[in-house]
């Protein structure tokens, strides 16, 4: 009757090994789920970065074209991007 002991053990060390496998998958779903979230995130950083490296190549390149062209230092101006001949005068601090 050796043979029934030998197949309670089999049969729990089989159950065992199908529960130890659902667990693992189950936790490699949940981290494939998050590296997915992640890689999308990431894609769209480096859309962003490259939509940034692009405005800033331009914005470099019209720098240098408003040093032969200063008819474009308005526009500059408007922007921001190049400060402005006339500055407004700061406000004198109060002294009281």
């Amino acid at each position: 009757m050796n043979s029934k002991g030998t197949t309670t053990i089999l049969n729990w060390a089989l159950i065992l090994g199908v529960i130890l496998l659902l667990v693992c998958g189950i936790k490699y779903y949940n981290k494939s789920k998050s590296v997915r979230a992640y890689q999308v995130l990431l894609t769209d950083l480096n859309r962003m970065q490259a939509a940034q490296n692009l405005a800033a190549g331009l914005l470099n390149e019209t720098m240098e074209y408003s040093k032969t062209h200063p008819a474009i230092d308005p526009t500059l101006e408007a922007i921001g991007a190049k400060p402005s001949k006339t500055a407004p005068a700061a406000p004198k601090p109060s002294t009281k």
